[in-house]
């Protein structure tokens, strides 16, 4: 729920989007993507009566100590993954479409830290749910991200010819 909570008010408070609207199937496939593939799936698979206290399942994730580890590495994500969110907005000032060549915190590895951030907070809550569920949806969320961040480099490498040539799209020295 955290994440999901922290992508509204980055919606709301943070982002400054370069279009107005968006195509209407997009509308269609990101209703799919978190209420269905994330709302539906992970909370029956996670929440449901099979990892209810008590039940073996519940027992084999209940470390304290991989949990904390996990939380930990978890909320890093999330709050780099904001990060790079602020810093992309402080890129664009305010009723603009202008575009530069982000730097800082991520963005000397990377074209797309936030993917990056993201797909790390997914992997720690699949480890620490070990659900088939949670990886699904990290493994149809990442390879969303990954498309988006090789267009976005891609675009970046068109437009600005001093772009830093040592950066991937989103994973560092390798994608």
């Amino acid at each position: 729920m955290a994440h999901f909570i922290k992508r509204e008010l980055e919606t709301a408070f943070v982002h400054r989007f370069s279009h107005g609207t968006m195509p209407l199937i997009n509308v269609f496939k990101n209703s799919f993507h978190y209420h269905m593939l994330s709302g539906l799936n992970l909370a029956y698979w996670i929440y449901g009566p099979s990892t209810a206290h008590g039940t073996p399942l519940a027992a084999k994730l209940s470390s304290p100590f991989l949990l904390a580890l996990l939380t930990g590495i978890f909320l890093f994500a999330e709050l780099s993954n904001l990060s790079t969110h602020i810093t992309l907005r402080n890129l664009r000032p305010p009723g603009t479409r202008v575009r530069r060549i982000p730097y800082g915190y991520g963005f000397d590895l990377v074209s797309c830290p936030n993917y990056l951030f993201e797909t790390l907070a997914w992997v720690a809550v699949s480890v620490m749910t070990r659900s088939l569920a949670s990886v699904l949806f990290l493994v149809v969320s990442t390879g969303q991200m990954y498309l988006w961040a090789v267009k976005k480099h891609k675009q970046y490498k068109r437009e600005f010819p001093d772009y830093p040539k040592s950066r991937k799209a989103m994973v560092p020295f390798v994608l």
